[in-house]
């Protein structure tokens, strides 16, 4: 399980970690102990090397060196370690103890440094130190080393390392599982969650409870029911797109094969055109109906082609239809014309959705306006508002009802006494557009009170639907 392996990295992250931490400690408590074990190991050089330095004297004709016997004994009783001294004129030979002892470095006259060096194969600790004689007979001072095998040393610092890391280690266990413990209680809940959502029907997609959910867990939760939602919407727009579509073309399909039936049953060639004639026309509204209801599935937000969008020129799209649909125009004899300028008018959307918007306002226009008519789309600035671009198609047909304006946005409404040959999909797929662009629609009398004024708001490219600024496609 997910949870499973989760609770394994985290268990693996954290011995790794602590691991680490341990190793570094280690070196650090050896570190310790070994300097702690210099510290008091080195008094007792010191003390030798004082007693020595003590009994050291010249005369005018030699250096007196009497080691005393309890600058020795320091280092006698109970001890495993060896000792070495080396006590001469400083840049010659010894004068007594032992030949090739390691030197210091650096040494200041009267102050003992200690050093650790390599004798024989074996590692001494040293203590050294610089006597001044005083005496013009001798002016170089007396270097006195004393030095021992580091094994009384290494055993302290073993028992005070193995005593540390010991303590250090066990704190790091409990820690440990401490940590394991609360990283198992802290996922529980995730594991429920985890359970609820399989445990859930396929079709159930409704959100997320995130009662007892750690506050960390929130968001993840959040993100869910988010994605959760849109899928809601993607199932409800398709299962609404086959509802739709089995229910409108029911109709037209049983009316095709009536129609198709009624001219097979016709014997002579001249009985069969009026049949043919009204499949045909059948036919052509059955293809428009489903065209309707696939362009009204795409203008659908939950589709994802408002998301990309590129520059589109408004003003250009607009005289484009108004040449494509001069040819339905003509057939009612119908004034269809184009106002604005040549200048571009450059909105940020998809173009294939734009051209369907205006192609389905211009064709609504010219299915209700009678013949010799006028329909008139323009396409301008907006004067009364900022950053928008402004669609107006024109036409002297009986219009729609104010107290209507709002319904015939619905999928599938008609006015009475209205062309039925129609689906009542076209405003609804433009509305469905507009909104999609970030804009805005409204239906109003014509100038003059006869006929319907259609206007359409889309903010201009480079002006976000909310008001911020976005880059062009």
């Amino acid at each position: 399980m997910k949870t499973q392996s989760l609770k394994r990295r985290l268990a693996i992250w954290l011995v790794g970690v602590l691991s680490a931490l341990l190793v570094v400690d280690a070196w650090l408590s050896y570190s310790d102990a070994l300097k702690a074990a210099n510290q008091a190991y080195d008094r007792s050089l010191s003390a030798s090397l004082k007693g020595i330095a003590e009994r050291i004297y010249a005369t005018e004709s030699e250096v007196v060196v009497d080691i005393p016997y309890s600058a020795l004994e320091l280092f006698e009783a109970g001890s495993s370690d060896r000792i070495f001294y080396s006590v001469g004129i400083s840049g010659e030979e010894p004068i007594t103890g032992y030949e090739g002892i390691p030197l210091p470095k650096r040494i200041e006259p009267n102050v003992a440094v200690f050093y650790d060096g390599l004798y024989k194969g074996q590692p001494l600790r040293l203590g050294a130190l610089l006597k001044p004689l005083y005496r013009k007979e001798f002016p170089k001072p007396v270097l006195i080393v004393f030095g021992e095998t580091t094994n009384a040393r290494q055993e302290v610092v073993r028992q005070l390392f193995i005593g540390e890391v010991a303590r250090k280690a066990l704190l790091i266990v409990v820690a440990l599982a401490v940590a394991l413990f609360a990283t198992m209680i802290a996922v529980r809940p995730i594991d429920k969650l985890g359970q609820a959502i399989r445990a859930r029907p396929d079709d159930d997609l409704t959100p997320v409870d995130a009662v007892g959910v750690p506050r960390e867990v929130e968001p993840l939760v959040d993100a869910i029911n988010l994605h959760m939602e849109r899928i809601a919407a993607m199932v409800e727009a398709r299962r609404r797109f086959i509802t739709d579509a089995a229910h409108q073309l029911r109709t037209p399909l049983a009316v095709l094969n009536t129609q198709a039936e009624y001219a097979l049953r016709q014997q002579a060639a001249g009985d069969m055109r009026p049949a043919v004639e009204a499949l045909h026309h059948s036919l052509g509204s059955a293809i428009r109906l489903t065209n309707q209801l696939l362009s009204l599935s795409r203008a659908e937000p939950v589709n994802g082609l408002m998301v990309t969008r590129q520059a589109v020129d408004l003003a250009a799209v607009a005289r484009d239809m108004v040449v494509e649909l001069l040819p339905l125009a003509a057939q009612k004899s119908i004034d269809l014309g184009v106002e604005g300028g040549a200048a571009p008018i450059v909105v940020a959307g998809h173009p294939v959705l734009l051209r369907e918007l205006i192609a389905n306002l211009v064709d609504n226009a010219l299915r209700y306006t009678p013949e010799h008519g006028v329909v008139t789309v323009a396409v301008d600035l907006a004067p009364d508002r900022a950053a928008s671009a402004r669609i107006r198609v024109v036409d002297n047909g009986p219009g729609i009802p104010a107290e209507f304006r709002e319904q015939v946005f619905s999928r599938f409404f008609r006015l009475d006494g209205s062309d039925h040959t129609g689906s009542g999909l076209g405003l609804s797929i433009v509305r469905e557009i507009v909104h999609g662009h970030g804009g805005e629609i409204a239906l109003n009398d014509a100038p003059g009170g006869h006929g319907l004024l259609v206007e359409v708001w889309l903010p201009l490219a480079g002006v976000a639907p909310d008001g911020e600024n976005q880059q062009k496609a």
